[in-house]
């Protein structure tokens, strides 16, 4: 009887003495890589570039030539990695610049 409520005493101990908390990754925005970015040619419509990058992040209403992507890898509150870039296009739809913000 000793040795199982010795047995029981320890085990408890033993799974309070664990206080590292579990941080989820979290993945926000549209995940794009350098790769991506050189696939990218002036001239291409905003299908081709869709069809590359993805949809954009978000898209600015008063610039509709603007398309900005965005990404960030956080587990807890350390920003393991983030990509920023924007993408311009010309009148007539063609992609103009491609812009890479560097974090």
């Amino acid at each position: 009887m000793k040795k199982l409520l010795l047995l029981i005493i320890s085990l408890l101990i033993i799974s309070c003495s664990n206080t590292s908390i579990y941080r989820v990754t979290i993945t926000q925005g549209t995940v794009f890589k350098q790769d991506d970015i050189d696939k990218l040619e002036v001239g291409m419509t905003k299908d081709q570039v869709t069809y590359v990058m993805g949809q954009p992040s978000f898209e600015n209403f008063f610039e509709t030539d603007v398309w900005n992507y965005f990404f960030q890898i956080k587990t807890g509150d350390e920003i393991r990695e983030e990509r920023r870039a924007k993408i311009i296009f010309d009148e007539n739809g063609l992609l103009s610049e491609v812009i890479v913000i560097k974090i």
